[in-house]
């Protein structure tokens, strides 16, 4: 006797199809870390990753504060607040608030006060992301956002009046040596999933409109009117944390981030 191979119909395949595309195009939602949750652009970030379904991690030096930043949902277990000033925590308490985390996010800046440009703690970028990328989950990313008068051997050369002021910027100013050192220990340490931001000048606005520009290489003017609203900034490390593809794109690069003047979405 002649076996034939078994059929099904067509609406069971079809079904069949229809199960295994949805699941990959539904989004995965992850647990993330945020440090300087309550700053400018960080409030933003813990917005967005909430409203994506996302679990929120915050560190922040007053839980009320936090709460007025984002709309008043009822974000269940969804965001846990704890408060504290980051670099205060120990190594196990950093290790275990990033326990289950799927990206660190660092939003730290220094303030633009006398005390916050010239006081203590004068590393506090480079400081919080030695610890945190030392007590973080090895698969865990880390997403920094740092600044765009960072200049990387792969950028064009400056010219010599924006290298004289980078030179005393470097000398006389605290964050911006701060901001290179963090720089270079994450270009050291390639073993550490990372990628780090570099927003042009910063601007305020309400929401995201997605209408920005990335690329690797700095070519800006350092004294040009280019700008990249903090909302956008949080659109693209949300981005990195939730977009695996946008993630491999830029694993272990430093790319530039500024607005994009036309209607056409962001090229991540």
């Amino acid at each position: 006797m002649i076996q034939t191979k078994k059929s099904y119909p067509l609406r069971i395949v079809v079904f069949f199809v229809i199960v295994v595309a949805s699941s990959f195009a539904m989004p995965i939602s992850s647990k993330v870390f945020i440090a300087g949750a309550t700053g400018a652009t960080g409030k933003h970030v813990v917005q967005q990753l909430l409203e994506k379904g996302n679990s929120v991690v915050a560190v922040t030096r007053s839980k009320d504060t936090m709460m007025g930043l984002i709309p008043q949902k009822d974000y269940g277990d969804r965001l846990q607040i704890h408060e504290a000033s980051i670099l205060d925590l120990s190594d196990d308490e950093l290790k275990s608030l990033t326990k289950g985390c799927s990206a660190v996010v660092s939003c730290l800046g220094h303030r633009p006060t006398f005390d916050g440009l010239f006081g203590h703690p004068k590393r506090l970028v480079t400081d919080a992301t030695k610890r945190l990328t030392a007590a973080m989950p090895s698969d865990s990313k880390f997403i920094l956002m740092g600044t765009e008068a960072v200049q990387l051997p792969i950028d064009p050369k400056r010219t010599f009046l924006e290298r004289s002021v980078l030179f005393l910027l470097r000398n006389l100013l605290p964050p911006h040596v701060d901001n290179e050192e963090v720089a270079a220990f994450l270009q050291e340490h390639k073993e550490i999933n990372w990628s780090a931001l570099r927003p042009t000048n910063l601007v305020d606005a309400d929401e995201a409109d997605g209408i920005y520009k990335i690329q690797e290489e700095s070519s800006l003017p350092l004294f040009g009117s280019q700008a990249i609203s903090r909302a956008n900034v949080a659109h693209f490390m949300v981005e990195l944390v939730t977009n695996e593809s946008t993630y491999s794109q830029w694993k272990h690069k430093m790319p530039v981030i500024v607005e994009k003047e036309s209607e056409t979405k962001a090229e991540l």
